[in-house]
C-alpha cells in the first residue's frame, strides 16, 4: 500500500465514525494529531504524555518552556514509539503482566520506596495505575524491538576493546578524566539546501545568546534540540574524550567547567555542547578470598537434618585435630574440588552463590563455619586468607565494552529509527 492509500484509508476509517452523532462528538474532543502508517496518535494520548513530562521537569523549566514546543517533541517521539510498537504487534510480542509488576517493583526500589508508597506517587501526579502500566509496557516492547531488530548485530571484539584502551592509555589525561556533558543539536536535513544551513546556524546562535543571557542549558535542550534526549535536558552523562564523537572532543579538550561551545558545524546539522563537570578515576579494589567446603547433597535418603549432622561431626573432627583436606577428599559431593582437599582457590565477589558467599564473609581467616545451606546442599566452609586485589583493570575492559557497545547501538538504532521513519507514511494534525 503506497503513502497516499494508506492516508485514504485511515481517512475513510476517520469518516465513518461521522455517522454516528454520538462518536462523532467524541471524535472532535479527542481528534486525531497524527497518522503513524495504519495507527493514529490522539489528542489525549498526546496529553496524557505532555502531562508525564511537565511532571518530571523543575518549575523553572515549566515555566519557561511553551507547551507548544514540549507538545512537539512529544509528538515526535510517540510517533518513533508507535512505529517501533507496530513492528512489536505484527511480530506478536507480549509484555507479561508478571514482567510489568517487576518492572513497576524495580522502578519503586530505584526510588527509594515501596511498591504502595510508589502508588501513591502517580496517584498524587494525576497518573493513573493503567496509564502508568501502558507506558511501561510501551518502553519494554521498544526495548525488545531493538534487540531484535539492531541489538543483537552489533558486536564488540576483543581487539577492538585492546585498541580503545590503547587509544585511552595514549589520550593526554584521558585516563584520569571524565566529563560531564550536555548537548544540543539544530538538525539540518540529508543534502540540505544553503537557506537551510543558514537558517539552522541563525537558531543556533540564537541559543548561544540565550546562553550567555543565563538561561538554563536544559531547558534550551527540551524546547530546541532535535538530538533523541532532547527531553532529558540534553544531558550525555559523564565520558572520557575517546568515547566521545570526534567532532566534539578538541571543543572538549579546551572547555573549563560550565562554559558552553560555539556552534559546532557537522553534516546532521549545528552541535553546542556544555562542560557541566570533570571527575578523575579511581582505582577499583576487591577482597579475594581463598575457601575450601565440605559439600552434602541432599537425595532421597540424605535429608536436611542428617546432612548437618554429619558435618556438625565433620567440623568436630577437625577442630579435635583432623586434617579438613582429607576429610574432604573423603566425605565432599563436590567432586571437582574434593580432589584438592575441597579447595575452591581465591573468588572473587560474586563467583560463589549468595547464600555461600554471605556465610564465607562472616568467617575470620581459618575460621570453620556452621553448617551452611545453598542450593547445592549443605556445606561446611573454612576460609584460608584475604587479599585486595587492584581490579582496575578488568573493571576498565569491562567499561570499554559496554561503551563501545553502547557507541555502536546508539548508532545502529539512530540509522535505523531514520530510515524506519522515511519508510513511513506519518502525517501531523497537531495544528488543525
Amino acid at each position: 500500500m503506497n503513502n497516499l492509500n494508506r492516508a485514504l484509508f485511515i481517512n475513510a476509517i476517520v469518516l465513518c465514525s461521522f455517522l454516528s452523532p454520538a462518536v462523532f462528538a467524541q471524535e472532535s474532543m479527542n481528534r486525531i494529531v497524527a497518522i503513524v502508517d495504519k495507527g493514529v496518535i490522539l489528542k489525549s494520548q498526546l496529553d496524557e504524555q505532555v502531562k508525564q513530562t511537565y511532571q518530571r521537569l523543575p518549575a523553572e523549566q515549566r515555566a519557561s518552556i511553551s507547551r507548544d514546543d514540549i507538545e512537539k517533541r512529544v509528538l515526535d517521539r510517540m510517533v518513533q514509539t508507535e512505529l517501533q510498537l507496530q513492528i512489536a504487534r505484527r511480530s506478536a510480542m507480549k509484555i507479561s503482566d508478571a514482567e510489568i509488576e517487576d518492572s513497576m517493583q524495580r522502578i519503586a526500589a530505584a526510588n527509594k520506596l515501596s511498591t504502595e508508597e510508589f502508588l501513591d506517587v502517580l496517584q498524587k501526579d494525576g497518573v493513573t495505575l493503567k496509564s502508568f502500566k501502558n507506558s511501561i509496557r510501551d518502553q519494554m516492547l521498544v526495548r525488545r524491538v531493538q534487540a531484535s531488530y539492531v541489538h543483537h548485530e552489533v558486536k564488540v571484539s576483543d581487539q577492538e576493546v585492546a585498541s580503545f584502551l590503547n587509544y585511552l592509555e595514549q589520550s593526554e589525561g584521558d585516563q584520569s578524566t571524565e566529563y560531564h556533558l550536555g548537548h544540543i543539536l539544530i538538525a539540518t536535513p540529508e543534502n540540505a539546501s544553503p537557506q537551510q544551513i543558514t537558517t539552522a546556524r541563525n537558531k543556533a546562535e540564537k541559543i548561544i545568546t540565550s546562553l550567555k543571557q543565563g538561561k538554563k542549558f536544559s531547558t534550551l535542550s527540551i524546547a530546541n534540540s532535535d538530538a533523541s534526549n532532547a527531553l532529558d535536558g540534553g544531558d550525555l552523562g559523564w565520558m572520557k574524550l575517546a568515547q566521545m564523537p570526534s567532532l566534539l572532543t578538541p571543543f572538549v579538550e579546551k572547555m573549563q567547567v560550565n562554559e558552553f561551545s560555539d556552534p559546532i558545524e557537522s553534516p546532521s546539522g549545528f552541535h553546542i555542547i556544555k562542560l557541566f563537570g570533570t571527575r578523575g578515576q579511581q582505582k577499583v579494589m576487591i577482597t579475594k578470598t581463598h575457601v575450601r567446603h565440605i559439600l552434602i547433597k541432599i537425595n532421597a535418603l540424605i535429608t536436611d537434618q542428617i546432612a548437618q549432622d554429619r558435618l556438625h561431626n565433620l567440623k568436630q573432627r577437625i577442630e579435635n585435630g583432623e586434617d579438613f583436606a582429607a576429610l574432604a577428599r573423603t566425605n565432599s559431593e563436590d567432586r571437582g574440588s574434593a580432589i584438592n582437599g575441597g579447595d575452591l582457590n581465591w573468588v572473587q565477589p560474586g563467583a560463589l552463590v549468595p547464600a555461600f558467599e554471605a556465610a564465607m564473609n562472616t568467617l575470620e581467616i581459618n575460621e570453620i563455619s556452621q553448617p551452611v545451606q545453598t542450593q547445592f546442599g549443605w556445606h561446611l566452609i573454612q576460609v584460608l586468607g584475604r587479599e585486595e586485589q587492584d581490579n582496575t583493570q578488568l573493571m576498565r575492559e569491562a567499561q570499554a565494552r559496554s561503551q563501545l557497545q553502547k557507541r555502536k547501538a546508539d548508532a545502529a538504532i539512530e540509522s535505523w529509527l531514520t530510515k524506519l521513519r522515511d519508510d513511513a507514511y506519518i502525517e501531523y494534525r497537531l495544528d488543525n
